[in-house]
């Protein structure tokens, strides 16, 4: 039998065994969660007073010696649990045979026709050392290696705030082996010709939109959410020529006007500013608002156009929304003509169609009730021609290709048509089909959309019926 000294020093190296495996455990876990954790979450945790949170920081600013204290510390674990471990379980291991060896009859061996050496000295220890090596990996693996690290991936924050105080304790323990091993790391790496980076933590956009998409998809972020934060990443690309009214659809005043049809223009169309022009519409002579307009109300004789007029504001086409607002918020103006690479007035975008691109539609009490996109009971689409690619595409989800050839839904039908369209026309693509409903002069103003047959959308192709 085993003594009780025997018994104590058994349950000493189990004792250190454990500890060992947490131990390796505990640093596979700081690496993991250490490297998984966003900065911007710990610093909003450290502003609202979380103490765990202000100890995590310094860890972050210098995450690559941190990250060096977890790997010296997961080695060291590593070799002692080889150096001490293994052996101490070995030992367990071989007692536990010899007992069970001193157990057996002594012909045991000899009545199944077995060599009496199989239980013998060299076997038992041979056999613990084995069951002691595989045991010792399974635990290395399993509990020191892979639940750490998916504890740390799944639980991260509650990982790494609890990881913070004693991380900090091991490295100045360890600092100068830490810096030793990270110089070496850095000196190595040098050496293959890579230069370290400082940069760290920082995302590219399309890494942003895609945990911004995750989000949405896990219900973390409501639609409307979503959108607002999507479109934040579509301003800067998105042109003036994408989100202007185009001429053909602009309100404009002739100089000559007299002031009470220039009244009844405001009042018909419900604007507050309007451009004026002389002659043509490219030759703009700048911009009235509808506010000037009342102090000649009792006197409309002394009203002089000229001097309510408000230096125009030119955009050009290309123009992202960004460098639009920019100049906007620089003049003070709330709309600006949008002209082309000659200089010819290609149409005008006003405040709010730049605010609309960030926040949606925004509708006002002067703005008329009609919907540009309206779905029949039947299930069949009736679409402006005057809405943009990009927005039918999002609304709708027709994956329409957008191009510098044309902006709008009716821009693509034409091109696709390649002539003037005419009522009937259609144009099939991605199994959508896109059928002319309204033309007002050369303006298509109307169309209608439904999908077609796998049949007839394999051709893509464009045609009017007979």
């Amino acid at each position: 039998m085993m003594d009780d000294s025997s018994v104590i020093a058994g349950f000493a190296r189990l004792g250190l065994i454990v500890f060992l495996v947490l131990a390796n455990g505990f640093f596979v876990a700081s690496e993991f969660a250490l490297v998984a954790v966003r900065r911007s979450w710990v610093e909003t945790q450290a502003a609202k007073g979380d103490r765990r949170a202000r100890a995590l920081l310094p860890l972050l600013d210098h995450l690559d010696d941190y990250i060096a204290a977890t790997q010296l510390g997961i080695t060291i674990a590593s070799l002692a649990l080889g150096w001490l471990g293994e052996p101490a379980l070995a030992r367990l291991i071989a007692a536990l045979l010899e007992h069970l060896r001193t157990g057996l009859p002594a012909d045991l061996f000899a009545r199944v026709g077995a060599p009496s050496t199989w239980l013998g000295p060299v076997a038992v220890h041979s056999m613990a050392f084995a069951l002691a090596f595989a045991l010792i990996t399974f635990l290395h693996v399993v509990a020191g290696e892979l639940a750490p690290k998916t504890l740390a991936l799944e639980r991260t924050p509650q990982v790494v705030l609890r990881i913070a105080r004693p991380m900090a304790v091991f490295y100045r323990l360890f600092f100068p082996f830490v810096r030793l091993l990270n110089r070496s790391g850095v000196g190595l790496v040098r050496l293959l010709g890579i230069p370290p980076s400082r940069a760290q933590g920082g995302m590219y956009a399309e890494e942003i939109q895609h945990l911004i998409n995750l989000s949405r998809e896990q219900g973390l972020l409501e639609a409307e959410e979503h959108q607002l934060i999507s479109n934040v990443f579509h301003f800067t690309t998105t042109t003036a020529r994408e989100a202007m009214r185009p001429r053909a659809d602009m309100v404009a005043i002739e100089a000559t006007t007299p002031f009470e049809e220039i009244l009844r223009v405001f009042e018909k169309t419900g604007y507050s500013r309007l451009p004026v022009y002389r002659g043509e519409l490219d030759n703009i002579l700048g911009v009235l608002h509808g506010k000037d307009l009342l102090r000649y109300l009792r006197q409309p004789e002394r009203f002089r156009l000229e001097a309510v007029l408000h230096r125009p504001l030119f955009v050009p086409d290309t123009a992202p929304l960004d460098e639009v607002l920019r100049q906007m918020r620089q003049q003070k103006s709330h709309l600006a003509l949008v002209v082309d690479e000659y200089g010819a007035i290609e149409g005008l975008i006003t405040l709010e169609d730049v605010l609309e691109e960030l926040v949606g539609e925004i509708a006002d009490e002067h703005d008329l009730d009609e919907e540009r996109i309206r779905v029949r009971p039947d299930g069949t689409i009736l679409l402006e021609g005057s809405v943009t690619v990009r927005e039918a595409n999002r609304r709708l989800r027709l994956n329409v290709p957008e191009s510098d050839e044309y902006t709008t839904i009716a821009g693509f039908i034409m091109t696709r048509l390649g002539k003037l369209p005419l009522p009937g026309d259609q144009v099939v693509h991605n199994g959508v089909a896109f059928i002319v409903e309204k033309v007002e002069g050369r303006r298509l103003t109307q169309l209608r959309v439904e999908p077609v047959a796998a049949e007839d959308a394999r051709g893509q192709a464009s045609t009017r019926p007979s």
